[in-house]
């Protein structure tokens, strides 16, 4: 018995699959394309051209300036650090500032390493960043130098009793992790009663009679052995007299000269500071009243540092090339 020609043609139909009833309009689809007008052609490279742009834009640009233009750690050169600064600067900064996902393309690259750097607690001051060959970047920075140990009594939960807390001679807390507890006899000691910092390392200590015996501190420092100097005191109230009175303390007991007014805040009739170290280094005798020496014509000392008498704390703007 044999089929029917219409019956093959229907029998074939049910076999073919939907991918082949659709293989057609495929074919149709494309045909329209070739046939297309001249604004496709036009069309098409355009669109393509925008969606690659906006894609390495997203992604390509990110990937390759961060791979082949990164900023390594071991790339950074700074100012070698004085003795007593212990802690890795570079390794600091580089790993709390996220250093690793700056990149050396970036425009503001210069700018946002100096502000990675001044943020540091033993940098007072960046004084310039450089670019240079084979990826390589050179930071110049001026450090802080601890002059004095603020005498406190800890508030802490996990420390109990007296404490010191080490600062420069602009009041600013720095990293007390790189010093150790002999060391603290190095440096003039500040009593101030009540005195605790407010802010953390980095900042100020917070307490006007802290940072108006730093700038004493920093005055003193050079002459500290010399002189025979230990502590720095307040006299007075505050609530009589704003500007803190400073007294100094010797090593034998009872050893102590009245300061005054902190350097740089003197009183219309009070002698400058230098000339107040000085009689110091002249000999005046412990008990004296330092506001009342007379003007000498020797000499005033020489090499001694620079004192700020500008806000506590404030620092130029980092130049960045």
């Amino acid at each position: 018995m044999t089929e029917s020609p219409q019956s093959k043609r229907t029998s074939s139909s049910r076999r073919r699959g939907p991918d082949e009833d659709a293989s057609p309009s495929k074919i149709r689809w494309i045909a329209s394309l070739v046939a297309a007008p001249v604004i496709l052609s036009i069309l098409w490279p355009a669109i393509l051209l925008v969606v690659g742009y906006a894609a390495w834009q997203q992604w390509g640009s990110h990937y390759v300036a961060h791979k082949y233009y990164g900023v390594e750690a071991s790339a950074i050169s700074v100012t070698q650090p004085p003795d007593y600064v212990r802690s890795d600067i570079i390794e600091t900064v580089y790993r709390d500032a996220a250093m690793d996902k700056m990149s050396l393309m970036d425009q503001q690259a210069c700018a946002k390493i100096a502000s990675a750097f001044s943020s540091n607690a033993w940098v007072r001051r960046v004084v310039g960043v450089r670019k240079l060959a084979g990826g390589r970047i050179d930071v110049r920075l001026e450090y802080r130098q601890p002059v004095a140990m603020v005498h406190v009594i800890s508030r802490h939960p996990d420390r109990n009793g007296a404490g010191f807390f080490a600062i420069d001679g602009e009041g600013v807390l720095l990293p007390d992790t790189d010093f150790s507890p002999s060391e603290t006899m190095r440096y003039l000691h500040i009593i101030v009663p009540g005195a605790y910092p407010t802010g953390g390392v980095g900042s100020e200590f917070g307490d006007s009679r802290v940072q108006a015996a730093a700038l004493l501190a920093h005055l003193l420092h050079p002459y500290r052995e010399q002189l025979g100097v230990t502590s720095i005191g307040v006299h007075g109230d505050l609530r009589q007299n704003p500007i803190a009175q400073l007294e100094i303390a010797g090593d034998e007991k009872d050893e102590r000269w009245f300061w005054g007014s902190p350097p740089g805040a003197e009183a219309q009739t009070e002698p400058p500071a230098m000339m107040k170290l000085q009689s110091l280094i002249d000999g005046a005798p412990p008990g004296s009243d330092l506001r009342q020496v007379q003007y000498v014509t020797a000499p005033i000392v020489h090499n001694h540092p620079s004192i700020q008498t500008s806000r506590i704390g404030s620092s130029p703007a980092a130049p960045t090339r």
